[in-house]
């Protein structure tokens, strides 16, 4: 892509991710769902990290699940570790090993799942007591709403190429 062309394209992907973003507020907003920042959260991960938009998305989604699955982990295991080694020790032990593993597994134990572990655990409680709907709407919401905006990439770059093409027929 020519800079001109990616430029364009950039702008018709932001304009048309301004509209998703807004038809899937709306939804939230109609349903009165108050954990839609379980997909948000995924999405500005999506377009914030480096790398192949495809290496991405399964990094987000893997990390994202991942991270949850680890905040029910490390809630069990401080459960189970506070009473044996303290307050301090039974909450840094399971939050050490979940640091110490990331270079082995970089693309799920990521930033993603540590942003994922780090929100659920704020109100703990409503975590562990919604599990399956936490989870459920992490899957479905991330991956139709980071899936939809992989997908508007395509349109988009077509427009951009079109305008173009067109602009350089204008010139001529």
């Amino acid at each position: 892509m020519n800079e001109t062309v990616t430029k364009r394209f950039l702008l018709y992907f932001r304009l048309m991710m301004v509209a998703w973003i807004l038809i899937a507020n709306a939804f939230f907003h109609a349903i009165e769902f108050e954990y839609s920042w379980l997909v948000f959260l995924s999405n500005i991960m999506l377009f914030t990290m480096e790398g192949d938009i495809k290496d991405r998305f399964i990094s987000v989604e893997l990390g994202g699940l991942v991270g949850m699955v680890l905040t029910v982990l490390a809630m069990l295991a401080i459960g189970a570790l506070t009473p044996v080694l303290g307050g301090m020790l039974g909450l840094l032990l399971p939050l050490g090993v979940v640091i110490i593993l990331h270079p082995y597994a970089p693309k799920v134990l990521n930033n993603v799942g540590f942003a994922y572990l780090t929100v659920a655990c704020i109100d703990s409680a409503t975590f562990a007591a919604n599990l399956p709907l936490f989870f459920g709407v992490y899957i479905v919401g991330s991956l139709v709403f980071n899936g939809g905006c992989v997908l508007l990439m395509k349109p988009a770059r077509y427009l951009a190429a079109r305008s173009v093409k067109n602009d350089v027929k204008a010139d001529a």
